[in-house]
């Protein structure tokens, strides 16, 4: 006795004969009466298994032949013999006859009966054997042809003409339709109501526009439908977790907790181990104030591992460290490896979690080899790995001073193509943050009030965890404590500013999160500055300096380079008495110690378009080099024989022409910094008054049509 097949397992028990069916018949039929080279043979056996198993929508006449005829160009002749052929055998199945004769033909092709040991006889003219996939699907077509009355056969004829012609008929029967006399013997399973995927379908498309209401009413009308011969088909925990993650991703995240629960007892009472693991990995996270509490020590046997995935963002949103989340990761990869069911989607998935944790840590190269991958081998779709690899790109784009480039990456067709409605809200809100944070670093104020905020995207539902993340103090969260200290320095309030970058720094030191730490250190050092260390100051910079010159951050690095020219300067001063003027020789290799970080500080605030910073440093500069002019003539005029330059080995007591030349060189770059600060300050005024051009509009219109077309609204 065979044991009783799961609802999964269930074959389908009717098959309606659809138009295009017949067309890949008559493939069969050219192909097995005169078979091509192998190897446009196999081009199109390819094909057809492609058709047969159904996994997309069946195409039309004209897109299956053009199909089959793009086979490999070295055998072009049988290319344009086999489209010839195939649009030629349609004028042959328009009449009863034509078409019964057809069928003939094509069971001609598959042995009626098995040998003794199980096996297909394959003799004659028998090219297919009856139980393999091509022999399975031309027997079915045969019989559900043979079922069909005579008005069966008229609606068929009928149907396959006018698909020949373009139309899409035939494709609005349903299994159950066909009880109204189509079928000449109907049998008891054309009669029952058998499961269909239209349903499920339409509530895919009622969760990517919104609708939640549609949504609901068509996921209970798929789980309430017949699944197997019993009554009850045991997939209600099926439609509960559906349930609990369509709120989940509304933000609705009491009730997606509600449907959890309700789902994880049925699996349980169920014996499904699998859904019950889902289930519990959909709960609410309870709120607590500590990091990481969250977060389960331990993976259980075939957890999946989209789901221990999810535990790196978890425990990132509520302020656990990066060491934790790689474990995580490394565990999630670990149970993709051990799972036989490990989706590819699931891989890229790691690979975009892994960009983000190494962005985290500051190591960008790692991060964009990472968003490649997903990139390169992923659609467009609502793929959120391939999402979240294209935002990532764009951001760093942003924060480079190319903004051009990473509208150009967004609005590309490839990434907003098949978004959901949650997923467009955070794709419109980074092309919203791309033109804002270009305009506030510019100090376009009237842009921004007039026609950036006004025009600003809605927001899109926070994940789940990130939801609890007010529940924990701002010390754990160093982006808050950096952007509170930016602002209490900018009031001069450094003693308040103090504590909140002290903050940053235990917070982004424990976690990991380097990028942030090394805002923080500069942060510090220019408070160490103001309260006289600037020596302190210029030791902590020097730590981490190599990490910022290499320009994963052009915006840190210009800051940084700003921050420790300020503090080379004022170390001259500090050394010895605060009060005394330091000797000229030794203020002057200072300054000219000073001069290579401000020209890079320059150089990157001209390239994000910070007008105002760079402006800073170009008088910074202006008054570096009138120092060092003063300090030079101040040498010529004491006869200074003792000190040396950082940048020449001349000692300028012995060669007072060189002196003299030097300080009317510094002179000289001391008006050209002048002539360019009028230039940019001039440059500042103009951009910071102008308002939304006609590229801005278009940008901003863009992005409403690519909404109203995920609405299936016109705009």
């Amino acid at each position: 006795m065979l044991p009783p097949t799961t609802p999964e397992e269930t074959p389908r028990t009717t098959h309606v004969l659809r138009p295009h069916h017949i067309a890949i018949l008559s493939v069969f039929i050219l192909v097995l009466r005169e078979p091509p080279s192998p190897t446009f043979n196999l081009h199109i056996w390819r094909v057809l298994a492609r058709e047969i198993a159904e996994t997309r929508p069946p195409r039309s006449f004209e897109q299956l032949i053009q199909t089959i005829i793009s086979g490999p160009y070295e055998y072009a002749d049988e290319n344009i013999k086999m489209g010839r052929g195939l649009r030629n055998v349609p004028k042959h199945l328009y009449t009863h006859d034509g078409m019964s004769q057809f069928f003939a033909d094509v069971i001609a092709f598959v042995p009626e009966r098995d040998d003794e040991a199980g096996r297909s006889v394959l003799a004659g003219n028998y090219a297919v054997e009856r139980r393999s996939y091509f022999g399975l699907f031309i027997r079915r077509c045969y019989l559900s042809f043979f079922k069909l009355s005579w008005r069966g056969s008229i609606k068929l004829l009928a149907d396959y003409k006018n698909w020949v012609e373009g139309k899409e008929t035939g494709y609005n029967l349903r299994p159950t339709d066909r009880d109204g006399g189509l079928l000449l013997v109907p049998t008891l399973s054309d009669e029952q109501n058998q499961a269909q995927m239209d349903p499920y379908e339409r509530y895919e498309n009622a969760v990517k526009v919104g609708d939640v209401h549609s949504a609901i009413e068509n996921l209970r009308r798929f789980f309430d439908q017949q699944f197997s011969q019993t009554d009850e088909s045991g997939l209600t925990q099926h439609a509960l977790l559906n349930l609990a993650r369509l709120h989940y991703s509304l933000g609705e995240f009491q009730a997606a907790g509600s449907a959890a629960e309700e789902a994880l007892k049925l699996a349980r009472n169920a014996n499904d181990a699998l859904t019950a693991l889902h289930c519990n990995k959909h709960r609410l996270i309870p709120a607590s104030s500590s990091p990481g509490s969250n977060i389960s020590a331990t993976v259980k046997p075939n957890t999946p591992p989209l789901e221990v995935l999810y535990e790196v963002q978890k425990g990132i949103a509520t302020g656990d460290s990066l060491r934790a989340a790689f474990r995580r990761l490394y565990q999630s990869i670990g149970c993709g490896d051990a799972s036989y069911a490990d989706s590819t989607e699931a891989k890229w998935a790691r690979h975009a979690a892994q960009a983000t944790l190494w962005t985290y840590a500051g190591v960008e190269s790692l991060a964009q080899t990472h968003e490649n991958i997903v990139i390169a081998f992923t659609g467009a779709g609502d793929d959120d790995s391939r999402l979240n690899a294209l935002r990532a790109k764009a951001r760093r784009m942003v924060r480079q001073g190319n903004c051009g480039g990473a509208l150009m990456v967004l609005l590309d067709p490839e990434t907003w193509r098949g978004l959901t409605l949650r997923q467009y809200g955070f794709w419109a809100s980074d092309v919203w943050k791309a033109l804002f944070e270009t305009a506030k670093r510019r100090r376009q104020e009237s842009l921004i009030s007039d026609v950036l905020i006004p025009r600003r995207p809605g927001h899109a539902p926070l994940p789940q965890a990130l939801a609890h993340r007010m529940d924990f103090p701002h010390k754990h969260n160093e982006v808050v404590a950096e952007k509170i200290a930016r602002r209490l320095m900018d009031d001069k309030e450094y003693a308040q500013a103090l504590t909140h970058i002290l903050d940053a720094l235990w917070s982004s030191e424990y976690r990991g999160t380097w990028t942030y730490h090394r805002l923080a250190v500069v942060q510090l050092a220019e408070v160490s500055t103001e309260f006289g260390m600037a020596a302190r100051g210029r030791r902590i910079i020097e730590g981490c300096l190599p990490q910022i010159l290499n320009g994963d951050d052009i915006e840190i690095r210009a800051y940084a380079c700003h921050t420790l020219a300020r503090c080379i300067i004022a170390e001259s001063w500090s050394q010895d008495d605060p009060k005394a003027k330091p000797p000229p020789a030794k203020q002057v290799a200072a300054l000219e110690e000073a001069i290579p970080f401000l020209q890079v500080a320059e150089t990157d605030y001209n390239q994000i378009g910070v007008y105002t910073e760079r402006l800073h440093v170009i008088y910074t500069l202006s008054v570096v080099h009138h120092n060092i002019a003063l300090g030079l003539q101040a040498m010529v005029a004491d006869g200074d024989e003792t000190m040396v330059t950082p940048d020449t080995s001349v000692e300028w007591g012995t060669d007072r022409a060189a002196l003299e030349a030097k300080a009317k060189q510094m002179m000289n770059e001391r008006d050209r910094m002048a002539e360019m600060y009028m230039e940019v300050d001039k440059m500042r005024k103009e951009v910071s008054s102008m308002g939304a051009d006609e590229e801005l509009k278009a940008v901003l219109d863009t992005v409403v049509k690519v909404g109203a077309a995920i609405n299936r609204v016109p705009p």
